[in-house]
């Protein structure tokens, strides 16, 4: 017999979640989580996670991302999240035509204080859901539950809208919903197209968690321990101590073979830049103090970027953002500036050419972010 325990975002008090809870067939049990756990410690169970705690993404990632999926959704979501990636924690549903995949991302540490909190308690749930992305995926769905509406299914969307909510955003509401709940919504300007009456919202999200991305991936995956004969063990660690070895003497010859070239080849940049100089035993010190005579025969860099600071403010600069700055003597400055629009990239040229120096820009790239361009001020 399955059974579904829901942490509801709705709380009283010092209490941190309200529970339901039941197995399949029955009637939800509403109460603490100690309450809770007195019926479902004995039993596997799934656990069902507000919406209110993930969010939900499309996402596409390069064809035969493989073993590096992980890696390719992090980039693929990192610039549309507030939070750092490495905080979150991101279960994917399954690649379609080898590209394309749902996302539920959630925070890591929230994640791990809940399922710390069950633990305690001696619960340890076999699955864990998001309850929004738990309607059946037939068609785009709205399901009351909870004392809220899920918004789901086959829609590209996971969202759950109160009542005002869902009367305020109701234009963006899809077409087409099967809305699902003890009374259609009455909501102003909101004609659902269908209906259906459903007394039990619980079955619903049962049936549809066997579609649902599960969050137990990565590090939250549950793992279980299998008893091997220590033969297979004492095999296993000869060879893993085997191919260490030979990694770790492969891995020597090629740094030796590596470093030997290298050599070689910094000489022949040295002869090359510096023909007049011969080169000696201890390269790395000679580049060294061949940097501290550059240095010191280039003196005023520091002054150069203080005036180019305050030719840049007189032109109009600060509407612009620096992201890389870089000075070669005799060659002068190259920045990557970015604007909001290319006009105020053409302005601040114009400004700096007004003081006087000697501008050129090239690289111009739009995105959504706005403009960038590469600026070469010339000495």
């Amino acid at each position: 017999m399955s059974h579904w325990l829901y942490l509801s975002p709705h709380t009283t008090g010092d209490t941190p979640w309200r529970c339901h809870w039941w197995s399949a067939g029955s009637t939800p049990q509403q109460g603490s989580l100690e309450q809770a756990a007195e019926q479902l410690r004995e039993h596997g169970f799934v656990l069902l996670l507000p919406m209110e705690m993930a969010s939900f993404h499309q996402v596409s990632v390069p064809a035969r991302s493989g073993r590096w999926l992980r890696q390719a959704l992090h980039s693929a979501l990192e610039e549309h999240l507030i939070d750092d990636v490495e905080h979150l924690h991101m279960a994917h549903g399954p690649l379609r035509e080898r590209r394309h995949c749902s996302v539920l991302v959630i925070n890591r540490e929230r994640l791990q204080c809940c399922l710390k909190r069950l633990a305690e308690h001696g619960l340890q749930p076999s699955r864990m859901h998001i309850d929004a992305d738990c309607l059946p995926q037939d068609r785009p769905r709205a399901l009351a539950w909870d004392g809220r509406w899920l918004l789901g299914g086959s829609a590209p969307l996971r969202l759950t809208l109160s009542d005002q909510e869902l009367g305020d955003l109701s234009r963006l509401v899809p077409d087409g919903l099967l809305w699902q709940g003890a009374q259609a919504p009455g909501i102003d300007g909101l004609e659902p197209q269908h209906w259906q009456a459903e007394e039990q919202p619980w079955q619903v999200l049962s049936q549809g968690s066997l579609q649902a991305i599960d969050l137990c991936q990565a590090q939250f995956q549950r793992r279980t321990r299998k008893a091997r004969p220590w033969r297979l063990a004492l095999l296993v660690l000869a060879i893993a101590g085997g191919a260490h070895l030979l990694q770790n003497i492969g891995h020597r010859l090629y740094l030796e073979q590596r470093s030997d070239q290298l050599h070689a080849a910094s000489q022949s940049l040295w002869q090359e830049r510096f023909a007049d100089e011969p080169v000696t035993a201890d390269l790395a010190r000679q580049v060294r103090l061949k940097q501290r005579q550059q240095v010191q025969e280039t003196p005023g860099v520091a002054l150069r970027l203080s005036q180019l600071a305050e030719q840049w403010v007189a032109s109009g600069g600060a509407l612009s953002m620096i992201q890389r700055l870089d000075y070669q003597a005799e060659e002068g400055w190259s920045l990557q500036v970015s604007a909001p629009a290319f006009a105020d990239l053409q302005m601040l040229r114009e400004g700096l050419i007004n003081q006087g120096l000697s501008v050129s820009t090239d690289s111009s790239v739009r995105d959504a972010q706005g403009v960038s361009a590469r600026f070469q001020i010339k000495e």
